[in-house]
């Protein structure tokens, strides 16, 4: 897994870097820019707009390289060199093409370069972008040409991800030495393209004195799914998973949560809902065991099934809803002594218990429910995901998955980004299968953090690259699951 680090860090982090390159600040940036070239030189014309730090130095010595190689370039300063300071200036300096204002921009034909290189802000801004640059922003996305960022799409917090104000929209982001978390939460997804590590050759280890912020999760760990997997097994080899919820009128959601327990591996699972559901549950998925839930009709509603079968995980709260049915349905089932997995209304009565569960394994929120679970504002945990699921986990004792733009797993201590995942997933039922997941992946043998990170990557690729595209119901995706597998 790569590292990923928080913006406040990269003073420290180049520091290093340049120590461990033997050079200064400004050579840092000669080689930052040398970098970053590299991913753009194959075009013949070049429209580079720089801002007034330096990113914006970066983007002089891309220019001059390209100048030097014969590359038609165009470049646009927003802040005046006069203006300019410290190694941004140093590399204005050494630009020996023609430097425009933000006017000329108003003049560029659309067929005067091929590819545009961002290098307005890079990961340190911290406050919405004001003119020239809000302008210089807005024009840059109402162009047809690539976008190259350097470091991060300008008008997007290298920490948090947040679009501060308006923000660029990229083709293709080069990030100089390491990774910011930045990049891959809120509209880090849908602004920065493709990302490019430029690592300038330095080992992983050159940073060991600064700690990491969170790690990458990437498709080779999806290869962990089979770890667990023996051929000699059985259906009692791979965990029986008590998947609870569904109140009168709402089957829909512990259905496709019951049947994502079967498809990521488990050997069997009991659906345990409404009474009325009963008989519709196998006629809607055969493989489903069921079982009634009517507390009014017994103090022990589950005793005789949990005589019957051995219980190895329980998933709780899909479809579950806020009545006094929920309410003993949550207390029978946080007294099961097996991993218990909470999702969706089971959230809500886990806001408002007394005492944690004994065995909480994990918790699935969205940032509505996060908000809820940490008594804040839906605002305070995107404002920062990164610190919200460390919260969660610590808060709960359990590990946290906080679903969002780059779902973030956290076990109170270390934080996993997961990459992949779009819009195709905003729709009804997708949480429910990624619940069943996480359970059925944790009934196999799995430990705790792993079944959280796997299900997370498997759901996200499986709705990523998923045929049904823009098309995608929850029922879909559940189809789709295979398609990713390695």
């Amino acid at each position: 897994m790569m590292a990923l680090y928080h913006n406040s860090k990269t003073a420290a982090i180049d520091e290093l870097a340049a120590q461990a390159l033997a050079v200064d600040s400004f050579g840092l940036m000669l080689k930052a820019g040398a970098a970053i070239f590299e991913y753009v030189k194959g075009h013949p014309s070049l429209l580079v707009i720089t801002g007034p730090g330096n990113n914006g130095g970066d983007g002089f010595v891309v220019a001059e390289l390209a100048r030097q190689q014969g590359i038609k370039v165009t470049l646009v300063a927003t802040r005046p060199t006069t203006e300019l300071t410290g190694d941004a200036l140093l590399a204005a300096q050494q630009f020996q093409g023609e430097v425009h204002s933000p006017e000329y921009l108003e003049e560029i034909a659309p067929d005067s370069y091929e590819v545009l290189v961002d290098a307005l802000f890079g990961t340190g801004l911290c406050s919405p972008a004001r003119a020239p640059q809000a302008a210089v922003i807005e024009w840059i996305n109402q162009q047809p040409q690539a976008v190259v960022s350097i470091d991060i799409p300008s008008g997007l917090h290298g920490g948090s991800g947040q679009q501060l104000g308006k923000a660029v929209k990229a083709d293709l982001t080069v990030s100089v030495i390491t990774l910011n978390t930045g990049l891959f939460t809120l509209a880090g997804k849908s602004h920065c393209g493709d990302v490019e590590l430029a690592d300038l050759g330095l080992a992983a280890d050159v940073f060991t004195g600064v700690e990491a912020d969170g790690w990458l999760l990437s498709a080779a760990e999806l290869n962990q799914l089979y770890a667990v997997r023996n051929d000699a097994g059985h259906k009692g080899s791979f965990g029986h998973v008590l998947t609870l919820g569904g109140q009168a009128g709402m089957l829909g959601a512990v259905l496709l949560a019951g049947q994502a327990v079967l498809k990521a591996g488990a050997g069997a699972t009991t659906v345990v809902t409404d009474s009325a559901h009963v008989e519709m549950v196998p006629t809607a998925a055969p493989e489903l065991m069921t079982w009634g839930f009517d507390a009014s009709r017994c103090d022990m509603p589950l005793q005789e099934l949990l005589e019957r079968k051995a219980v190895d995980v329980v998933l709780l709260g899909m479809g579950m809803g806020r009545s006094d049915w929920s309410r003993q349905m949550y207390a029978h089932a946080a007294a099961i002594a097996a991993p218990l997995v909470i999702d969706a209304d089971g959230l809500y009565w886990l806001a408002a218990a007394d005492a944690l569960p004994h065995h909480l394994a994990v918790i699935t929120p969205h940032p509505k429910e996060a908000a809820r679970l940490l008594d804040t504002h839906i605002a305070t945990v995107q404002e920062d995901r990164w610190q919200a699921v460390k919260a969660l986990a610590n808060k709960y004792q359990c590990v946290a998955i906080l679903k969002g733009s780059g779902t973030l797993i956290s076990d109170g201590k270390t934080v996993w980004c997961c990459p992949y995942g779009n819009a195709n997933l905003a729709t009804a039922g997708t949480g429910d299968v990624l619940a069943g997941m996480v359970a059925g992946l944790l009934a196999q043998g799995h430990a705790v953090t792993e079944a959280a990170q796997l299900a997370v990557l498997w759901h996200a690729m499986a709705g990523e690259y998923s045929a049904y595209g823009l098309t995608l119901t929850a029922s879909d995706l559940l189809a789709s699951l295979h398609e990713v597998l390695p």
